[in-house]
């Protein structure tokens, strides 16, 4: 393991051993996990890679929504919480940059705020969302969601960088399948409004006006469509059936 890589273990390690992350109450995680599947297409017993898991509440809220799941993060301490958290779920220690799973392992891999993208190195970025694409399943479905304050700077209490929206615009790796955002919203909007309303280009142009010290959520789709080149869309599907990794900010906007 690399030296940049173990110290990132310690960091969670120490971090998860200690209080962790503070969710929302479920019902409204619920609420916002649901948009997600069903902007996504997302069917009842579909199987779900929840990369960074953490100590796997959005694994066990994903549960509940009715997928089948498998945590993983880079920390020990993380999955054994998660184990004994939440037994009947399947947890598991695994670098998300070298994932064991081979293609047509997931339905979905959800990645909603994993340190791995905390870079300006936007080919990196590239590099690891086709790794992860690597085991979906063809049509499966790639859900990032990420978190910047649009600023270009690392935020003031961490080393997180919030990414610019030319950077976040250009996260959709080429030939790499079907794009739906990246768009910018926030957990309340996506609590409070239907999938078509709090995820889409208007939402994002308004968001994007919202003075600079404000926290956005970033959702990218990215469908596994095997060959050719990405189709960006514009709107996400209508009405189809992470966790922020940052300890600056321990409750999720």
């Amino acid at each position: 393991m690399k030296q940049a890589q173990q110290q990132v273990v310690a960091f969670y390690d120490s971090f998860y051993a200690g209080e962790g992350f503070r969710y929302y109450p479920p019902a409204f995680t619920r609420a916002v996990l649901r948009s997600l599947l069903r902007t996504a297409g997302v069917r009842d017993g579909a199987r779900v890679l929840d990369v960074g898991c953490a100590t796997g509440y959005y694994s066990a809220i994903l549960t509940t929504l009715g997928c089948e799941v498998t945590g993983i993060d880079i920390s020990e301490t993380g999955i054994r919480k998660a184990r004994e958290q939440y037994p009947h779920i399947r947890f598991e220690v695994q670098d998300a940059t070298a994932l064991p799973y081979p293609p047509d392992s997931f339905d979905v891999v959800f990645a909603v705020g994993v340190s791995v993208a905390n870079t300006r190195d936007i080919g990196a970025v590239h590099e690891w969302l086709r790794h992860l694409m690597g085991v979906l399943t063809p049509g499966g479905t790639l859900v990032l969601v990420g978190g910047s304050t649009l600023t270009g700077a690392i935020s003031e209490h961490s080393d997180w960088y919030n990414h610019t929206w030319e950077e976040i615009k250009a996260f959709v790796p080429p030939d790499t399948g079907t794009a739906q955002g990246p768009w910018l919203t926030h957990f309340r909007l996506m609590r409070a409004l239907p999938p078509w309303m709090s995820m889409n280009a208007v939402t994002t142009t308004l968001l994007r006006m919202v003075p600079m010290g404000f926290q956005r959520r970033i959702v990218l789709l990215l469908r596994n469509q095997g060959k050719g080149e990405v189709r960006k869309e514009g709107t996400p599907a209508p009405l189809l059936p992470m966790r922020e990794h940052r300890p600056d900010e321990q409750e999720q906007g």
